[in-house]
């Protein structure tokens, strides 16, 4: 069975120099997981993985047409772009084994059936033979693809990798299939499983949930799910699909009703800094800054709220349809605002004292951003005296 009907001609190219320095070599060598997956699905093949029973460097030194490439001993295994621009990982065939349940696995090189072994579900667990161009499925996960049906390798699949709970949500959207294991994820859930790892990692796979197409339906399932509980109205709103997956982690944000996944959103060191920022602030602060701008009776007392909130920070607030308005005024009419004034103009018309010069900024501040109009420094020298 050949599955390179679904490759591009300069993928065909690349394997096509990898495969005789392996049959010349006795080198066992497979297209393995998401590439051989998206052939038979008939999607564009994207990814590809080619894992091998030696260590890459053996390929690699001994490869024409190679652009660059970088090697990671950890793990054996080589990212390689070719001057076709064509990118191939090669991987190490390893087995791995779990300590406890949510660590990182043991890894050990072994053999493309150990390799199949370790993978996530039966759909992923297809390795395609390049010099017997042949299809190893020893967990049948051709006929799960036909059935459009998505199911884990073995027991205690979830229990020893929780992040393939978000990776199953992740697949069973973007393909449409049928979770197989909806139940078991949900005890896996309930019995506190993503407390057995990191937030970063947690946070790690919801971005890339959030980076799918189909986004919206991602963060639904997880709801289904029970691994969070999310505001459906809040989640939609209007036709945005929001193209920056900053915006899209911060719509997540607004639509959550789980305190314990804000404060996970809020404390990692995977997302955008100021993301992070506006979120944290926000979790203390939402309710009372809130109030505060219902408050605010003029453009002056806006401005001197809102100056110090980060964009994201205001994308947060405009999807409060009581602030909106009030928003969208501060950013249209404020957000750029520069006084046309500098204590250094007001020094030299004999004023030294700080406090003073600063409380006629002040001044000129208010009566600009409430009026719209800059009214510079011929307005001050003129009316100084009752400024004062």
């Amino acid at each position: 069975m050949n599955i390179l009907g679904a490759f591009t001609t300069e993928q065909i190219q690349t394997i096509n120099l990898i495969k005789p320095i392996c049959k010349c070599n006795g080198i066992k060598a497979y297209i393995v997981g998401g590439a051989v997956r998206d052939a038979f699905l008939g999607n564009k093949v994207k990814d590809i993985d080619i894992c091998i029973d030696r260590n890459p460097n053996f390929i690699i030194s001994k490869l024409d047409g190679i652009k660059c490439f970088q090697y990671y001993d950890k793990f054996q295994t080589a990212s390689v772009l070719f001057e076709n621009e064509v990118n191939i990982d090669l991987i190490r065939c390893r087995k791995e084994y779990y300590v406890r349940d949510g660590e990182l696995p043991i890894i050990e090189p072994s053999h493309i059936y150990d390799d199949l072994k370790r993978r996530d579900f039966t759909v992923n667990a297809l390795a395609y033979d390049i010099v017997k161009e042949s299809l190893i499925d020893i967990y049948r996960g051709l006929e799960d693809i036909k059935n459009k049906s998505l199911q884990k390798i073995h027991l205690n699949s979830y229990k020893e990798d929780p992040t393939r709970i978000f990776r199953a949500v992740k697949y069973a959207v973007r393909y449409g299939f049928d979770l197989k294991d909806k139940d078991e994820i949900i005890n896996c859930v309930n019995e506190g499983a993503f407390n057995l790892i990191s937030n970063d990692r947690i946070v790690k796979e919801i971005y890339l949930l959030c980076k799918e197409k189909m986004w919206i339906k991602n963060i639904l399932m997880c709801g289904n799910l029970k691994i969070f509980n999310v505001n459906r109205e809040k989640l939609r709103i209007g036709n945005e699909n929001y193209n920056n997956i900053n915006e899209r982690i911060l719509r997540l944000f607004y639509a959550l009703e789980d305190k314990k996944y804000a404060h996970i959103l809020g404390e990692n060191s995977v997302l955008d800094s100021k993301l992070k920022i506006s979120i944290k602030y926000f979790i203390e602060n939402y309710q009372k800054i809130t109030c505060r701008i219902l408050n605010a009776m003029d453009n002056y007392e806006l401005y001197e709220i809102l100056k110090s909130i980060n964009d994201y920070g205001l994308i947060l607030l405009k999807w409060n349809d009581k602030l909106k308005y009030k928003i969208y005024n501060y950013v249209h009419n404020m957000y750029h605002y520069k006084s046309s004034l500098n204590g250094k103009f007001i020094s030299s018309l004999g004023i030294q004292n700080g406090k003073t010069i600063g409380e006629i900024l002040n001044y000129m501040t208010k009566i600009e951003l409430n009026s719209m109009i800059k009214y510079g420094k011929k307005y001050l020298v003129k009316n100084l005296g009752e400024i004062i």
